[in-house]
This record gives structure tokens, sequence and C-alpha cells, in this order.
């Protein structure tokens, strides 16, 4: 919560750092409640930063009780100012009925403007609607659009719907590598399913050669992760393999599962 809040440094006046200093210190000392009043002030004098930090807090439930409409109101606030992040959580609130009717079509509507200007929530979420049908027509092509350039900015799970995309073929000829490419950097994100799927391709030799030592490695990376259904594969390709084949699989899983967790840390 603090990074969020430090954000609001660059937006604000020169008679709103007394307000913002003392909600922090207020905040850091565990007394929310004097921060959520520092930062209401804010929020009523119309910085939109504050109102979507403001709008977060209100759904988070974080130093007070949830309240979903209150949430919304702010974050529309902010969207109104048209804040890149508060157009697409607005989106999200709408897709999902968080405070307000749900609604595929607004929906689309603040994704469409988020992911307008960059913001890659948007950008995902406009181009899940557009492969789902929901709120606008079904459009692959344009659901491939925006999931790529969500993908890019480094959003998992889009880079996740971009890879099935390509490995099954919706709405594009099959493209094993293109799949293989972003389900690799979503795995590098922690993305189970991606880790699932790529020992699959390496399983199977799709995209990539045939390798039962990256199999292995790939399934013991998602049971690591917490999948525990993928001991089952993992251990079922063991049994194909040299015991000296073997131990070169555990030493890959080995890097694999340690690169993981230093990028978590």
């Amino acid at each position: 919560m603090r990074y969020a809040v430090l954000s609001l440094l660059l937006m604000l006046t020169v008679p709103a750092w007394g307000n913002f200093y003392e909600g922090l210190e207020a905040y850091e000392r565990g007394d929310h409640a004097a921060a959520l009043k520092a930062w209401r002030s804010l929020a009523i004098q119309g910085n939109a930063s504050a109102q979507y930090d403001l709008g977060l807090v209100y759904l988070s439930g974080q130093g007070l009780a949830k309240d979903p409409v209150k949430a919304s109101y702010w974050m529309r606030k902010a969207a109104l100012q048209k804040l890149p992040r508060a157009m697409a959580m607005l989106g999200s609130f709408y897709e999902q009925g968080i405070g307000v009717a749900k609604n595929y079509k607004e929906a689309a509507t603040w994704y469409h403007r988020a992911a307008e200007e960059g913001d890659p929530l948007g950008q995902f979420r406009l181009g899940m609607l557009y492969k789902m049908g929901k709120g606008v027509a079904r459009d692959y092509s344009l659901a491939i659009h925006w999931l790529l350039f969500a993908s890019e900015r480094g959003l998992s799970p889009a880079q996740y719907n971009l890879a099935i995309m390509y490995y099954k073929g919706i709405g594009v000829p099959r493209r094993f590598k293109k799949a293989l490419k972003w389900h690799t950097k979503a795995a590098a994100q922690g993305n189970i399913s991606s880790l699932i799927t790529l020992g699959v391709m390496h399983f199977k030799g799709e995209g990539v050669d045939r390798n039962l030592q990256e199999a292995y490695s790939w399934w013991a990376t998602a049971v690591a992760a917490g999948d525990e259904e993928s001991a089952r594969t993992r251990d079922a390709v063991a049994s194909m393999m040299s015991a000296s084949d073997l131990e070169q699989a555990k030493l890959l899983a080995e890097r694999k599962i340690q690169r993981l967790l230093a990028d978590r840390k």
C-alpha cells in the first residue's frame, strides 16, 4: 500500500503535501482511520490517484469495512479524470458486478478507454471480452491484438491466454513456436497452467524437439509452484528415463525452480 501511496507525490500540489505526509505517517503507525481521513481529503479535492487508492481501500477493506459501492464511486471519480488504471479497474467492477450492476458492454467501454492509454489490465481484459464475445461481438483478431499488447507489457495472464490461442489455433492457424514463446514467458512468472503446458509440449515435441528431461523439469517446477497433480505426470515421465537422464532432468528442474523462487523475491 505504501508504494501505491507514494505514487501520489508527483501529482500533489504544495498545499496537499501536509495531508499526504499526515496520512502516510498515520498509516505506518497503524492508525488507518487517520490515514484514510487525510487521503479522503485529497480525493475530495479531486486528486485522481487519491481517488483510485481510496477506491482500492474500500474494495479490500484494509482499515475499514469493505464497501463495494463506495469503491466503485471513488473508482469512477478517478476514471472520469482519465486515469488509465482507474478506467481498467472500473471496467473490472462492471465485468464482475462489484458495487455496480454487472454489465459487459459497460466493462468493454472502460477497458477500451484504458487499453487505448496503454494500461495492460485494460488491454488484457478487453482481449478476453473479444475472445468470449461478451459486451462486444466476438472477434478473435481483436482478441489477439489486445492480448499481444498486454503480453508485451509483461502481464502473465495475458501471455498465458495468448499462448493458448496460438496453441489451440483459436482465430489463427496453430502456431506451436509462438505458443511455446508466450507460455515460457508466463511460466517465468510462475503461471502454473503454462508450466504444465510446457511439460506437455516438450513431451510431445510441439514447437520444439521432444525432450523427456525438459518435460520432467517443467512438471517438477509446476509441482514446486503448488500443482500437486503434476506429480503424476512428472513421475510417469521419470519412469521412461535412464538413471543418468533422470539425474540431469532433476538438475534442470532445480535450476528452473531456483530461478522462479529468485524472481518472486
